[in-house]
């Protein structure tokens, strides 16, 4: 697939993942970093979109009721094009797993400047 853009001027452009409005930047990047061409499943595009989500909007915390997601998919056996919009159950889960994520890295984290703390004391 290939997404377009057009800008009121009339300019447009070609993105395979692209964001709009506020905070357009930090999510544009965050895609360009992210993002593999090729490479990405829906699966890691949907984590994706809610760490994109997580980073971008001004709310201290994701729920179902202040976010969207939609699935285009083509089935090449049926030839068929769908758009499915993701139920508030299945964008429960992918918050709930996001969370997790986030709060083990951030558990590595505390560990690793322990560790490092702990190790800087023992040389002195």
């Amino acid at each position: 697939y290939q997404l377009y853009q057009s800008d009121p001027s009339g300019n447009y452009g070609g993105w395979k993942a692209t964001c709009v409005g506020h905070n357009s930047q930090t999510a544009i990047s965050i895609l360009k970093q992210e993002y593999k061409i090729g490479e990405t499943q829906l699966n890691d595009a949907l984590r994706l979109a809610i760490r994109v989500f997580s980073k971008t909007l001004d709310t201290t915390k994701l729920t179902p009721e202040k976010i969207e997601i939609a699935v285009l998919q083509h089935d090449d056996t049926t030839n068929q094009t769908t758009i499915r919009m993701l139920k508030d159950d299945e964008l429960t889960i992918l918050i709930k797993q996001y969370e997790d994520e986030q709060s083990k890295l951030e558990a590595d984290r505390q560990k690793q400047q322990q560790a490092t703390s702990a190790a800087e004391k023992d040389k002195k």
